[in-house]
């Protein structure tokens, strides 16, 4: 099987009846799940045209405030988009080459929230909900057939601003489809890259979540607090923010075999909830004791935020 066809299979298995729902769960906060150009990005179309708008009074904005940002009476930014990068950056021989990804590392779509407080994913010591079961077991944000997926969840979640999902549509860069004819399809190899923008005020954080693939349970995720988009009194944030971003063990199911080589790892499995459960918490994967090789966060994924 040629790891396209592996590629594709995993789609088929763990996502298939998802794929539709995804291009339509992003929320109205969030990436609109269109790409124009070769980067992925519609500018014209998602920075709202501001370029050409101006005061009541005739002028072009004497305050010295970013355009495509909505002001008070005051003049002071109350709120702005960001575009958000999450780029795989793994080495495409991390594990071994007769595994099902071929030693490659993937990352699969997953979900987000814009919040005040703390990271609304998941509680450290605390079992996993069923929408973040079936992200990191399988991938998709939507769910398993007949439950609420993350997205769902977020989208009912106290303290969450608004929320949605990064999609095939939000892809920007992927190696594993060099030929074009299954484009944006999920995961991303190392080199792809997932791009979308939200909305964002003072005091908002970005959490989001994406299966680690080959994994049993583990997934992507950022710290307990969420990467910080606009410090109080500050200005919108612009860089990398890897830092803030983590590997956890989703507790779901146990790590019976190494990554890439278990039966009922995605994309190996035949089925989206295959394998025992396990009835755990959720945890960092390094303090996970089950004698396999994790890479660091660093060197699977890259997250940048770029004020637009």
């Amino acid at each position: 099987m040629t790891h396209r066809d592996t590629r594709r299979r995993f789609l088929a298995a763990s996502g298939g009846l998802v794929t539709l729902a995804l291009a339509g769960c992003l929320s109205d906060g969030g990436s609109d799940g269109q790409t124009g150009d070769e980067d992925g990005m519609d500018g014209d179309d998602e920075m709202g045209g501001n370029d050409s708008m101006s005061g009541d009074d005739g002028t072009d904005g004497d305050d010295g405030m970013d355009e495509d940002n909505e002001t008070d009476d005051d003049g002071m930014a109350e709120s702005a988009t960001v575009r958000v990068r999450i780029e795989n950056v793994a080495p495409a021989d991390f594990y071994s080459s007769d595994g099902p990804t071929n030693g490659a590392i993937w990352i699969t779509p997953g979900a987000y929230a814009v919040h005040g407080g703390q990271n609304p994913i998941y509680e450290l010591g605390e079992p996993a909900s069923i929408g973040l079961e079936a992200l990191a077991e399988a991938g998709p944000p939507t769910g398993f057939e007949g439950e609420d997926g993350l997205v769902d969840e977020l989208e009912a979640t106290s303290g969450v601003d608004h929320s949605g999902a990064y999609t095939p549509a939000d892809t920007v860069a992927d190696p594993n489809d060099p030929t074009g004819e299954v484009p944006g399809a999920p995961p991303i190899a190392p080199g792809g890259a997932f791009e979308f923008e939200v909305d964002v005020s003072p005091g908002h954080r970005l959490s989001f979540a994406s299966m680690f693939v080959p994994s049993n349970d583990a997934f992507v995720s950022t710290d307990e607090a969420g990467i910080e988009l606009w410090p109080e009194g500050g200005d919108p944030v612009d860089g990398d923010v890897t830092d803030a971003v983590m590997l956890f063990d989703a507790g779901t199911e146990p790590n019976a075999e190494p990554p890439g080589a278990g039966p009922d790892q995605a994309p190996a499995q035949d089925a989206p909830d295959q394998g025992p459960g396990e009835d755990g918490v959720v945890r960092r994967l390094g303090e996970v004791d089950d004698g396999h090789e994790y890479p660091a966060v660093g060197d699977v994924v890259q997250v940048t935020v770029t004020p637009t």
